[in-house]
C-alpha cells in the first residue's frame, strides 16, 4: 500500500515495490490519521500471543529441567558429589523458570490504547503514557528484518526497547525521542491498527497529487 512520511519539507508519499517494505508513520501523520479524522479514539488494541511465543516459553522450561536431569545423572556425578538432593534441584528449577517467565511476561503489554494525542501502553503493573508529539515514528516491521544475530534492534542500536516479540511475523516498534522509553509489541488487530493510525487512502492520493503539482525547486532554479 501507500506510505506517506511528513518531514519539514512537506509530505513524502511512496509505494513499496513489494510486500516486504516497512510501513512507517511519523508524529505528524499520527496526529492527522484516519482515526482522528473519523473520531474513533480512544480505542483499545489487544496484544496477540502467538503459538510460537508459547512454544518458546515451553522450550525454555524444558531446556532448564532437561539440563538439570542430565547434569544430575551424568557419569561421575551423584547426590554425594553435588551435595544436594534431586528434589531440591527440581524446586530450584521451578523457582528459576517461574522468575524467568514472570520477567518475560512483565515486559509484554496487556493492551494498547490510542487517544488523539497520546498512546497508552498498559503493562501488568503500570501504564506508560507516550505523547504523540514525542514520537519519531511507529514502524510495522517484520521480526526477521528488525534484529541482528544477537537479537538487538539494528535499526536503533543505541535505544532501549521495552516489550517482547509475541509474534514472529509482523511487530510494531514505537520509537520516541527518548533513549529508554521505546516499545516493541504486536497487536491482534494489526490491519485495523494500520487503518486507524495511518492516513486514509484518499488523503495519500491527495498528497501525491499535491506533490505532482508543486514544481521542483531545482527545476525552477534552472529556468
Amino acid at each position: 500500500g501507500l506510505v506517506a512520511i511528513r518531514s519539514n519539507r512537506g509530505i513524502h508519499v511512496s509505494m513499496p515495490a513489494d510486500g516486504t517494505e516497512d510501513d512507517v508513520a511519523t508524529a505528524a501523520l499520527l496526529l492527522n490519521c484516519a482515526g482522528v479524522q473519523r473520531h474513533l479514539f480512544p480505542k483499545t488494541y489487544h496484544i496477540v500471543v502467538s503459538k510460537g511465543f508459547i512454544a518458546y516459553l515451553f522450550f525454555l522450561t524444558v531446556f532448564v529441567f532437561a539440563y538439570t536431569i542430565i547434569l544430575y545423572y551424568a557419569p561421575e556425578k551423584g547426590s554425594a558429589d553435588l551435595g544436594i538432593s534431586f528434589e531440591h534441584l527440581l524446586l530450584f528449577d521451578v523457582v528459576y523458570c517461574s522468575i524467568c517467565i514472570f520477567i518475560i511476561l512483565m515486559q509484554v503489554p496487556r493492551k494498547i490504547v490510542r487517544e488523539n494525542d497520546k498512546l497508552l501502553i498498559v503493562f501488568c503493573c503500570r501504564t506508560r503514557v507516550v505523547p504523540i508529539e514525542s514520537l519519531i515514528e511507529i514502524r510495522i516491521i517484520r521480526r526477521r528484518k528488525c534484529c541482528d544475530r544477537q537479537g538487538r534492534l539494528c535499526l536503533y542500536p543505541w535505544k532501549c526497547f521495552w516489550g517482547y516479540p509475541t509474534n514472529f511475523e509482523r511487530n510494531i516498534i514505537v520509537v520516541t525521542d527518548s533513549c529508554c522509553n521505546n516499545y516493541f509489541f504486536c497487536v491482534h488487530e494489526m490491519e485495523e491498527f494500520m487503518a486507524d493510525n495511518w492516513p486514509a487512502p484518499h488523503d495519500l492520493e491527495d498528497a501525491m497529487d499535491q506533490k505532482r503539482k508543486v514544481p521542483d525547486p531545482a527545476v525552477l532554479g534552472s529556468l
